[in-house]
């Protein structure tokens, strides 16, 4: 039997005057909210919502502060929680928020979802402070001093917050917060829920195959030429994202149309990046099911059928790479399948994945600001803890290109490094722990005892380049972050 879970009230404060979005994802939580009461300075619509849990409170842009402190008070619920008017609240907020609340706690929080004007994700907020965050207060510990409560994380993203609207961001909760629970003393821990990952129990009506490339005339023909040989026969599409090439991209892909009836060739030459054409692929898909692969790689024959027969029971999937076709002398290097990564949450590579298009849309896409490594890292983390189910595919099989010259592969893994410290700084509040001082001497400890590597055979020094370049990425990376992920 599921323990009772404490009653909580909702303060909106919307001082711009929007406050739909908020409303709209309260009255569809999956624990409902005890009472709504909207801080704004317009009248409330006549007929708008009829609902008895729903109030509204006047204010101006000056007073909007305090009417949220007062409508907090006022609340006759255990907990008062507190959103922006353009805040969106995932439909299981206010249980996530109840269960950490059950035993007693003064101020939970949880993480949001930070999003940009084109609903594209900007970055998430998961720390302990109140600034940005959404967060649910004891009642009796408004405007008291010398209390004494428990500070809990609920280490989930678990709202969605727009930040093109400065309003929205420094509104009436937001500086509210800072009087809440002033003087109190808050004491900090972790509330790890249970989440419900059951699947959705549909197949796709379409899928559609989103391929970010950059001057990729000499491999793109080979993985093409793979599409065009799936066994999948239910209805699909090709999409071809050309990120600024200079070379024959464009023209290969136009040679694969009549094998590829499907095939659309889309322009992401704005901005370079995988994350960014692939965020172009997405807007441009028909699809409500999108899988991701690169230009340089080959598609089993089975691997989207694997994929889609992963679908209803998952949210975002994770295939297979097997790098023993395309690069057989790198057999140390071959990709760690879902089922055995160890680090934090297990994670879907972009070189071979599918998501269902309504996630991506709510979790945000991919994230730009990942250059070169991570973004995949970051999406599936991001699908996990909204509460997505993130799972393993091992027949959708990608046969995978290693990286054979020095200094591209040395660029990748200084890139792979610098993006496991922008990680490391984005999740380490959810339990993405660096890695402990002596792991860290012992690496840069080889590192230096193996310098004569370099001077001996080509897998010694490609060994030596791949963890010098990571280490690397790693130093730099904290130093741009401001982190200690060495």
């Amino acid at each position: 039997m599921e323990p009772t879970l404490p009653e909580i009230g909702v303060v909106v404060a919307a001082p711009g005057g929007e406050w739909e979005p908020a409303v709209h994802s309260l009255l569809r939580q999956s624990l409902p909210p005890a009472a709504v009461t909207v801080v704004t300075p317009a009248d409330p619509p006549p007929d708008q919502l009829p609902d008895p849990r729903l109030h509204f409170a006047r204010c101006t842009s000056e007073t909007a502060a305090e009417v949220c402190v007062e409508a907090a008070r006022a609340t006759r619920t255990p907990y008062v929680a507190f959103l922006h008017g353009r805040d969106e609240a995932l439909p299981d907020w206010l249980r996530h928020l109840a269960g950490a609340a059950r035993d007693d706690a003064g101020l939970v929080q949880c993480g949001t979802l930070r999003l940009r004007a084109d609903a594209l994700v900007e970055g998430i907020t998961l720390t302990p402070g109140l600034d940005g965050a959404a967060y649910a207060v004891r009642r009796d510990l408004l405007r008291t001093s010398g209390r004494r409560a428990a500070r809990v994380m609920v280490p989930r993203l678990l709202v969605r917050r727009r930040t093109d609207d400065t309003a929205a961001t420094v509104s009436a909760a937001r500086a509210a917060g800072a009087h809440l629970v002033q003087d109190t003393h808050l004491s900090s821990s972790t509330h790890a829920p249970s989440v419900d990952v059951s699947g959705r129990g549909r197949t796709p009506d379409l899928v559609s195959v989103v391929i970010p490339v950059r001057d990729g005339a000499l491999t793109l023909p080979a993985q093409l030429r793979a599409l065009a040989s799936q066994t999948y026969t239910a209805p699909w599409e090709v999409l071809v994202v050309d990120n600024g090439s200079t070379d024959a991209t464009r023209e290969v892909a136009e040679k694969a149309r009549p094998d590829l009836p499907g095939l659309r060739i889309v322009d992401a030459h704005e901005r370079p990046g995988e994350a960014y054409a692939r965020n172009r692929g997405i807007a441009a898909a028909r699809g409500d099911f999108i899988a991701f692969c690169d230009a340089d790689d080959i598609a089993d024959p089975g691997w989207l059928a694997g994929l889609a027969a992963a679908a209803p029971d998952a949210d975002l999937i994770g295939g297979s790479l097997d790098s023993s076709v395309l690069s057989p002398t790198y057999a140390d290097e071959q990709p760690m399948p879902m089922t055995q990564q160890t680090d934090f949450l297990p994670f879907a590579r972009g070189a071979n994945c599918a998501v269902w298009k309504d996630v991506l849309t709510t979790i945000g896409g991919w994230d730009e600001n990942y250059r070169g490594g991570g973004e995949d890292m970051d999406l599936s983390w991001r699908a996990h803890l909204c509460g997505f189910r993130v799972d393993y595919a091992h027949d959708a099989r990608m046969h995978y290109r290693l990286r054979a010259e020095l200094s591209t592969l040395a660029r990748q893994k200084w890139n792979y490094g610098r993006s496991g410290a922008r990680l490391y700084a984005a999740y380490r509040h959810a339990g993405f722990e660096r890695r402990d001082n002596r792991t860290v001497l012992m690496n840069w400890s080889w590192l230096l005892l193996h310098t004569s590597d370099l001077a001996h055979s080509p897998s010694l020094r490609r060994r030596w380049i791949r963890y010098g370049a990571r280490l690397s990425g790693f130093l730099a990376g904290s130093a741009e972050q401001g982190v200690r992920y060495l």
